[in-house]
């Protein structure tokens, strides 16, 4: 092979990786001896070679996180000039890669799950109406009955909602909404999920945000949306809704149709505002679900409710903060609150008062034990706040807004998908030859990698001593405790920490007092020190949970318990039979989806499994498409058959009639009639008689 040039030759390379999915680099060159031109060029796969070593300062200065691609890819080629006319030819070609090749950058995917059913609500005596299946109306004539404005009169708005739900669902038969209207058919509450948000929740459903806190616009309904945290710690939201009133009808009208959109699977965790009407809907329809109050929210709102002390002292909500989240136990919680309340002169505040008695629901000491992936991502909520008050205020129109809202969701996708991308084609550069680490960086996302790193150099500093004779507190004689302290020049410096192991069986889960591998799903520096100290040298299944893994999102099992959708979630056809011909097609499709996108995902991972996964989804699609012309033959043979059926019906009864019309008169002998002799007669006979 030969080419004009070696920029040629870097272009041609260019595009045969670009086909196959890597990226290339110039790696080498060489000059000739008699003139000093160009005679050699080598590009090689990005992932050649390895990163060089460096020695790390700890000089206290905060670095930035780097990344290296490579691995030691020997795939490259090399050109030589050896023309004298200028011609440059391949000398050296590897093809071969010691890495995966993606075949494409992997959108972000989740899968549908479950069937989509009406929603059947009839609180407050309104309707429910779902996929659209009713005609929207403004609010017009007989303006003495109608209570209040209706928002949606103006301008056409409920029109223009409806058309563009009505379209997305002509687009995507995956996207799910819902109108609610009262008695006057004006609208009372839209809900609507597309179909990467219903399959999202099915992935990252086991902490569920529902916030409301967003401006009114000048419709008078605020904008609220349902949210969670997938294994990149980006905010992914799992469908929005416009409410007109915040009752306890509008909510449990909400929860309801959410619950069904999301296939009836309920959240483990609910996140929510404090609201006594939210509350109550919350009981009902989610009543096995852990309720939670916002804490964020909560802390916004000290500015209005301790305004006087506040304006006074300057370091009062930092103070609140501090012992809200930074108290690492219930007792030092509680002498931090008595210290705050003391400081500020705050003991009768009836607002302070509140928050204590309902401290099991938003205090951080209180919370250890739950599941709680939100607090590695308020930053990153807080974003989406800006987002509302930036495109949301009294002078937005409606659909102005909605597509604003959808392209920062296809912005925040686009993220998701450079946040796969980057955790698929590259690695992080490890700091220790541990094994915990590199298994780690393994496996799970890079966001995720990044804090177990950190608490993996952390535990580094940190010091680990049996508990024995009398100090043994476990109950279960199999764990032995141990104690986790961080000490500089002889003194402990932080809480002393105790963490509590089965040496014999590893596979039994361990526990810390810092209860960090409970709430975020993560290894704390305690038990990885542990882990030093009693010879553990790889992180058993127990401890890695799947929704922080690069294989989140095709995997629908979480063998740690915390959130699964598996097989047993599907709608059977048994359980549909009730249901309506369109909602088991639904059902049938939403199924298909969540198969589909784990079949691309898999099957995209390099050339060959892409080629596999090809060949065989064109053999599937082909016997599907021929059990469609088997099955269309048999219905057009069915109704021939019953043409042929009705035909022959209807000529018997064609003959019967014909039959009954055209059967012989039969001839009876009458008898005849004969006048009687009367004399007058008798003469008349005979003068005939004598005529003839």
């Amino acid at each position: 092979m030969e080419f004009e040039s070696d920029e040629a030759a870097k272009e041609f390379y260019i595009a045969y990786a670009t086909r196959l999915g890597f990226c290339v680099r110039m790696n080498k060159s060489r000059r000739s001896r008699k003139d000093d031109t160009v005679i050699m060029r080598r590009f090689v796969c990005t992932k050649e070679g390895f990163h060089s070593k460096r020695v790390i300062y700890d000089d206290g200065k905060k670095k930035r996180k780097r990344t290296t691609a490579r691995e030691g890819c020997m795939a490259m080629i090399e050109v030589v000039k050896k023309d004298p006319h200028g011609r440059w030819y391949v000398s050296k070609l590897v093809t071969e890669h010691t890495h995966h090749v993606p075949a494409f950058l992997m959108q972000s995917q989740s899968q549908l799950q479950g069937k989509v059913n009406d929603g059947d609500d009839n609180n407050n005596n309104n309707a429910s109406i779902s996929f659209g299946g009713a005609y929207l109306k403004s609010c017009s004539g007989n303006s003495n009955k109608v209570v209040r404005v209706n928002p949606f009169g103006e301008g056409g708005e409920a029109h223009g909602l409806l058309e563009y739900l009505k379209g997305r669902q002509a687009s995507s038969p995956g996207f799910f909404y819902a109108v609610q209207v009262d008695n006057n058919s004006c609208v009372n509450n839209v809900f609507w999920a597309d179909a990467k948000a219903r399959m999202a929740y099915s992935h990252f459903g086991d902490a569920v945000t529902f916030d409301t806190t967003y401006k009114k616009t000048k419709y008078m309904m605020p904008f609220a949306c349902f949210r969670g945290v997938n294994h990149h710690l980006q905010s992914v939201n799992f469908g929005c809704c416009l409410l007109m009133d915040e009752t306890k009808g509008s909510y449990i009208w909400l929860f309801e149709t959410w619950l069904s959109a999301m296939g009836g699977s309920h959240p483990p965790l609910l996140i929510t505002d404090r609201d006594k009407h939210m509350e109550g809907a919350i009981s009902k329809v989610f009543p096995n679900t852990s309720h939670k109050f916002c804490q964020s929210h909560i802390l916004s709102r000290c500015k209005h409710k301790l305004s006087e002390a506040y304006l006074t002292h300057a370091s009062l909500k930092s103070d609140l903060k501090g012992c809200v989240t930074g108290s690492a136990s219930v007792e030092e919680f509680e002498t931090r609150w008595e210290h705050f309340l003391s400081k500020y002169n705050l003991w009768d505040n009836a607002w302070l008062y509140l928050l204590y008695q309902i401290r099991y629901n938003w205090v951080n000491v209180y919370q250890k034990v739950s599941f709680f992936p939100d607090r590695f991502v308020s930053q990153r909520q807080e974003s989406l706040n800006k987002f509302f008050k930036r495109n949301f205020n009294a002078k937005t129109s409606l659909m102005v807004f909605i597509n604003c809202f959808d392209q920062d969701m296809a912005s925040r996708r686009e993220k998701e998908a450079e946040a796969d991308f980057t955790t698929i084609y590259t690695k992080p550069i490890l700091k220790s030859p541990s094994p915990i680490e590199k298994q780690a960086a393994e496996v799970y996302t890079r966001a995720v990698f990044d804090i177990f790193q950190e608490e993996f150099v952390q535990s580094l500093g940190y010091y680990v001593d049996k508990v024995e004779g009398d100090d043994q507190v476990e109950s279960d004689d199999r764990f032995t405790r141990y104690t986790v302290a961080r000490e500089e020049e002889g003194s402990v410096i932080g809480p002393l920490n105790f963490v509590s192991i089965n040496t014999d069986d590893v596979q039994s889960r361990a526990s810390c007092t810092c209860s960090m591998l409970e709430y975020s799903g993560i290894l704390c520096r305690h038990m990885i020190r542990v882990f030093f100290t009693v010879g553990v040298r790889t992180l058993p299944q127990e401890y890695i949970f799947t929704r922080w893994t690069k294989y989140a999102t095709t995997s629908n099992t979480d063998s740690n318990g915390l959130f699964s959708l598996n097989e047993g979630d599907r709608i059977s056809e048994e359980a549909q039979q009730g249901a309506p011909d369109w909602e088991r097609m639904v059902g049938r499709y939403n199924e298909l989806c969540r198969d589909g996108v784990r079949f691309g995902i898999e099957g995209s991972v390099s050339q060959e499994l892409y080629k596999v996964a090809k060949s065989a989804l064109e053999r599937a699609f082909a016997e599907v498409l021929n059990e469609t012309d088997v099955q269309r033959k048999e219905q057009q043979l069915q109704q021939q058959q019953h043409s042929m059926s009705r035909l022959a019906r209807v000529q018997k009864m064609q003959q019967q009639h014909q039959h009954s019309t055209s059967m012989p008169r039969l001839k009876v002998a009458l008898p005849k009639f004969q006048l009687k002799k009367t004399p007058a007669a008798r003469v008349a006979l005979q003068e005939d008689t004598a005529t003839k």
